[in-house]
């Protein structure tokens, strides 16, 4: 039994799909698969199938749910347990859980870097990101299940960091460019991203749409936080601006041993807007 929950939540067992079942039914699965080998309270599990009024028959309905998904897994030839029963609720036992993978091979990536083998690195962290297909355990709207899908979309956004910061050892800021606008897109505060979009575009040669890209998310922090960016995203620009050798193409590395960027050593971008407010909250009151 294999199951996905970065993007829409899917099972299957033998490379054959298995109907989840009703609403209730996943999201009670959802809530134990976001917990993998940890058990989850029955009231935890009543809170995201019914955030606002549950009904007196709620802990009798999730138990009816387990039941339901224990005999469809059953049914499509799964002999292990995959649900446990334990005080205070459920366990999910399995592990054959591609957010799971992804962080294994995440961290085998970052490994790679510390050994210095960019090659092998970015071909991890593409095999990682390549388990995205959409947001994690997508139309489960609920709360709860979206507070702890967070920790999975922030480990995707730091892999995208993470990759984009090894391709640049590599010289592949060409292809790079095209891979880091979307993401940029979907978070517009998050610097680092902007950072490496603008090294992306300098080294492609392409300076006067990096310092576009500066200025487009100086105006966003400006409108929506009443911020500049931190120092080292001007830094950056003004390294753009001198034209300094930074920015230039680099010979792609064959083996890595020292910081990436060569403006990341101090580093300390607030890579979401949770960091920017923190910001906002520090700075005197305007006017």
């Amino acid at each position: 039994m294999i199951f996905r929950i970065l993007g829409a939540l899917r099972a299957g067992v033998g490379g054959e799909p298995v109907d989840l079942g009703g609403r209730r039914a996943r999201l009670v699965l959802a809530a134990l698969l976001l917990e993998p080998g940890r058990a989850v309270p029955v009231d935890r599990l009543i809170d995201v199938v019914w955030p606002d009024r549950p009904p007196a028959s709620a802990r009798t309905q999730v138990a009816i749910a387990v039941s339901g998904l224990r005999r469809t897994f059953r049914q499509a030839g799964c002999a292990d347990e995959v649900i446990e029963t334990v005080r205070p609720g459920y366990r999910i036992l399995t592990r054959a859980i591609d957010a799971l993978a992804a962080e294994e091979r995440i961290g085998a990536a970052r490994r790679d870097v510390a050994a210095g083998r960019p090659a092998k690195a970015a071909e991890r962290f593409r095999d990682a990101l390549a388990l995205w297909d959409g947001p994690v355990l997508a139309g489960l709207d609920r709360p709860a299940i979206e507070a702890a899908a967070h920790r999975w979309e922030e480990l995707r956004l730091t892999a995208v960091e993470e990759r984009a910061r090894v391709e640049l050892m590599l010289g592949r800021h060409h292809e790079l460019v095209g891979e880091l606008v979307g993401p940029v897109g979907e978070q517009p505060y998050r610097e680092r991203l902007r950072a490496l979009l603008m090294i992306a575009l300098a080294r492609a040669g392409r300076r006067g749409e990096a310092l576009d890209v500066y200025h487009a998310g100086r105006r966003r922090l400006n409108d929506d936080l009443g911020l500049e960016p931190g120092r080292e995203l001007r830094d950056l620009h003004m390294a753009i601006l001198r034209d300094d050798p930074s920015t230039h193409p680099r010979a792609p590395a064959a083996s890595y041993r020292g910081p990436a960027l060569r403006w990341r050593r101090t580093s300390r971008f607030p890579a979401t807007v949770k960091g920017h407010r923190a910001r906002a909250a520090r700075r005197p009151p305007r006017g």
